[in-house]
């Protein structure tokens, strides 16, 4: 019997990790996921192995996946964060042909500063909101005046409301931008746009679609700045059309989201690219777009073919984000959901332990960042 083709995912404890892996797992492959949050735990569901292991920022990480490696030869390896992209691309491995997607220097480049991809956006005629870099040249008061207040506080790195303030003050941005030197990394300091968040994701072929959603975050978490808790699907075709050209710059292979706020004008203004499985995919999912099935195909080195139709006008609450919300109401969606497509990973209860672990520390990491 020939054996199954192997597959580790790397990631950071994100629930969108579940889905991924189970669908892998559906179509054959052997899955191992290594969550890099800095214990050493493990779990086994179905056929899938979970393990824990160093932070990306553990001088032991390079060692422990190399370990990993050598000891099961893993046909790809599938970073799923942009740290765990950034971690992996600078590690001097013989498997850096192992890594999905393959990337070139450009784009690697790009996709380790979020600041440094929307500047290339707005380059190549992406419209976005103004911005000043956060360096030895930046002035508060100077940009105060050009930009207005309220401001947005941005690192490049970060996901989901991470290492973003919006700041209503002087006063504000000042004891904000004392903590990003304190915390380190590249700053920018946006104008503040007020509009809802809208979101483009789908499935790429170096920068087509082969897949594609639309939606705008009518909640979030946190408030303005967090992941999708709701979503509603729209088929605006100006905002279709930027987000694809977006995609299409970078070039990108696999799953990629690309998010937009609205100008008092009507046109969308780039806020960041995500090339990766975003936390509220399972809008697209409702909207009946199947991500899963192009992104194994494209795995396997096949071309998938073309679907670009999804269900407008869906309304979407993401489980579990919208538990946060503590209500009767939440509680309610969330035992439906719990028997649903939406909780269909979280059913078993020696896994659900695993994953509310898994989520907790994740949180834990996070908490000197906010």
């Amino acid at each position: 019997m020939q054996p199954r083709t192997s597959v580790l995912l790397v990631e950071e404890g994100w629930h969108s990790t579940l889905r991924l892996s189970r669908a892998l797992e559906d179509a054959g492959y052997a899955v191992t996921v290594l969550t890099a949050n800095g214990t050493a735990t493990s779990c086994s569901r179905k056929t899938v192995r979970w393990t824990s292991g160093p932070t990306l920022a553990s001088a032991n990480f390079d060692a422990h996946i190399d370990r990993m490696m050598t000891a099961a030869s893993f046909d790809h390896v599938l970073p799923l964060t942009e740290d765990a992209m950034r971690r992996l691309w600078n590690m001097p491995v013989t498997w850096r042909d192992r890594i999905f997607p393959q990337t070139e220097a450009w784009q690697r480049s790009l996709v380790a500063d979020k600041h440094a991809l929307v500047e290339h956006m707005r380059s190549r005629g992406i419209s976005t909101p103004r911005h000043r870099r956060v360096d030895d040249t930046f002035e508060l008061d100077s940009a105060v005046r050009e930009l207005g207040l309220p401001l947005v506080a941005k690192s490049s790195t970060g996901c989901g409301g991470r290492l973003v303030r919006i700041v209503d003050t002087r006063h504000e941005l000042t004891a904000v931008l004392q903590r990003a030197r304190r915390l380190g990394g590249d700053w920018i300091v946006q104008e503040y746009v007020p509009s809802t968040t809208y979101l483009v994701g789908g499935v790429f072929h170096a920068g087509e679609p082969i897949r594609i959603y639309a939606g705008q975050k009518t909640s979030q978490d946190p408030a303005r700045i967090g992941g999708a808790v709701c979503l509603r699907s729209t088929h605006d075709p100006a905002l279709l059309e930027i987000g694809v050209r977006v995609v299409r710059e970078l070039r990108w292979t696999g799953f990629a989201s690309v998010d937009f706020v609205r100008s008092r004008a009507g046109s969308f203004l780039l806020l960041e690219v995500n090339p990766r499985l975003w936390g509220s995919h399972a809008g697209a999912l409702e909207a009946g777009v199947d991500l899963m099935t192009p992104f194994v195909q494209l795995l396997a080195g096949k071309t998938p073919p073309v679907a670009l139709a999804f269900a407008d006008n869906v309304e979407s609450w993401i489980f579990p984000q919208y538990l946060a919300h503590r209500s009767l109401r939440s509680m309610l969606r969330g035992l439906r959901d719990l028997v649903g497509e939406q909780g269909r990973d979280w059913r078993d209860p020696r896994f659900l332990l695993y994953t509310l672990r898994r989520a907790h520390r994740m949180r834990r990491l996070a908490q000197h960042l906010d």
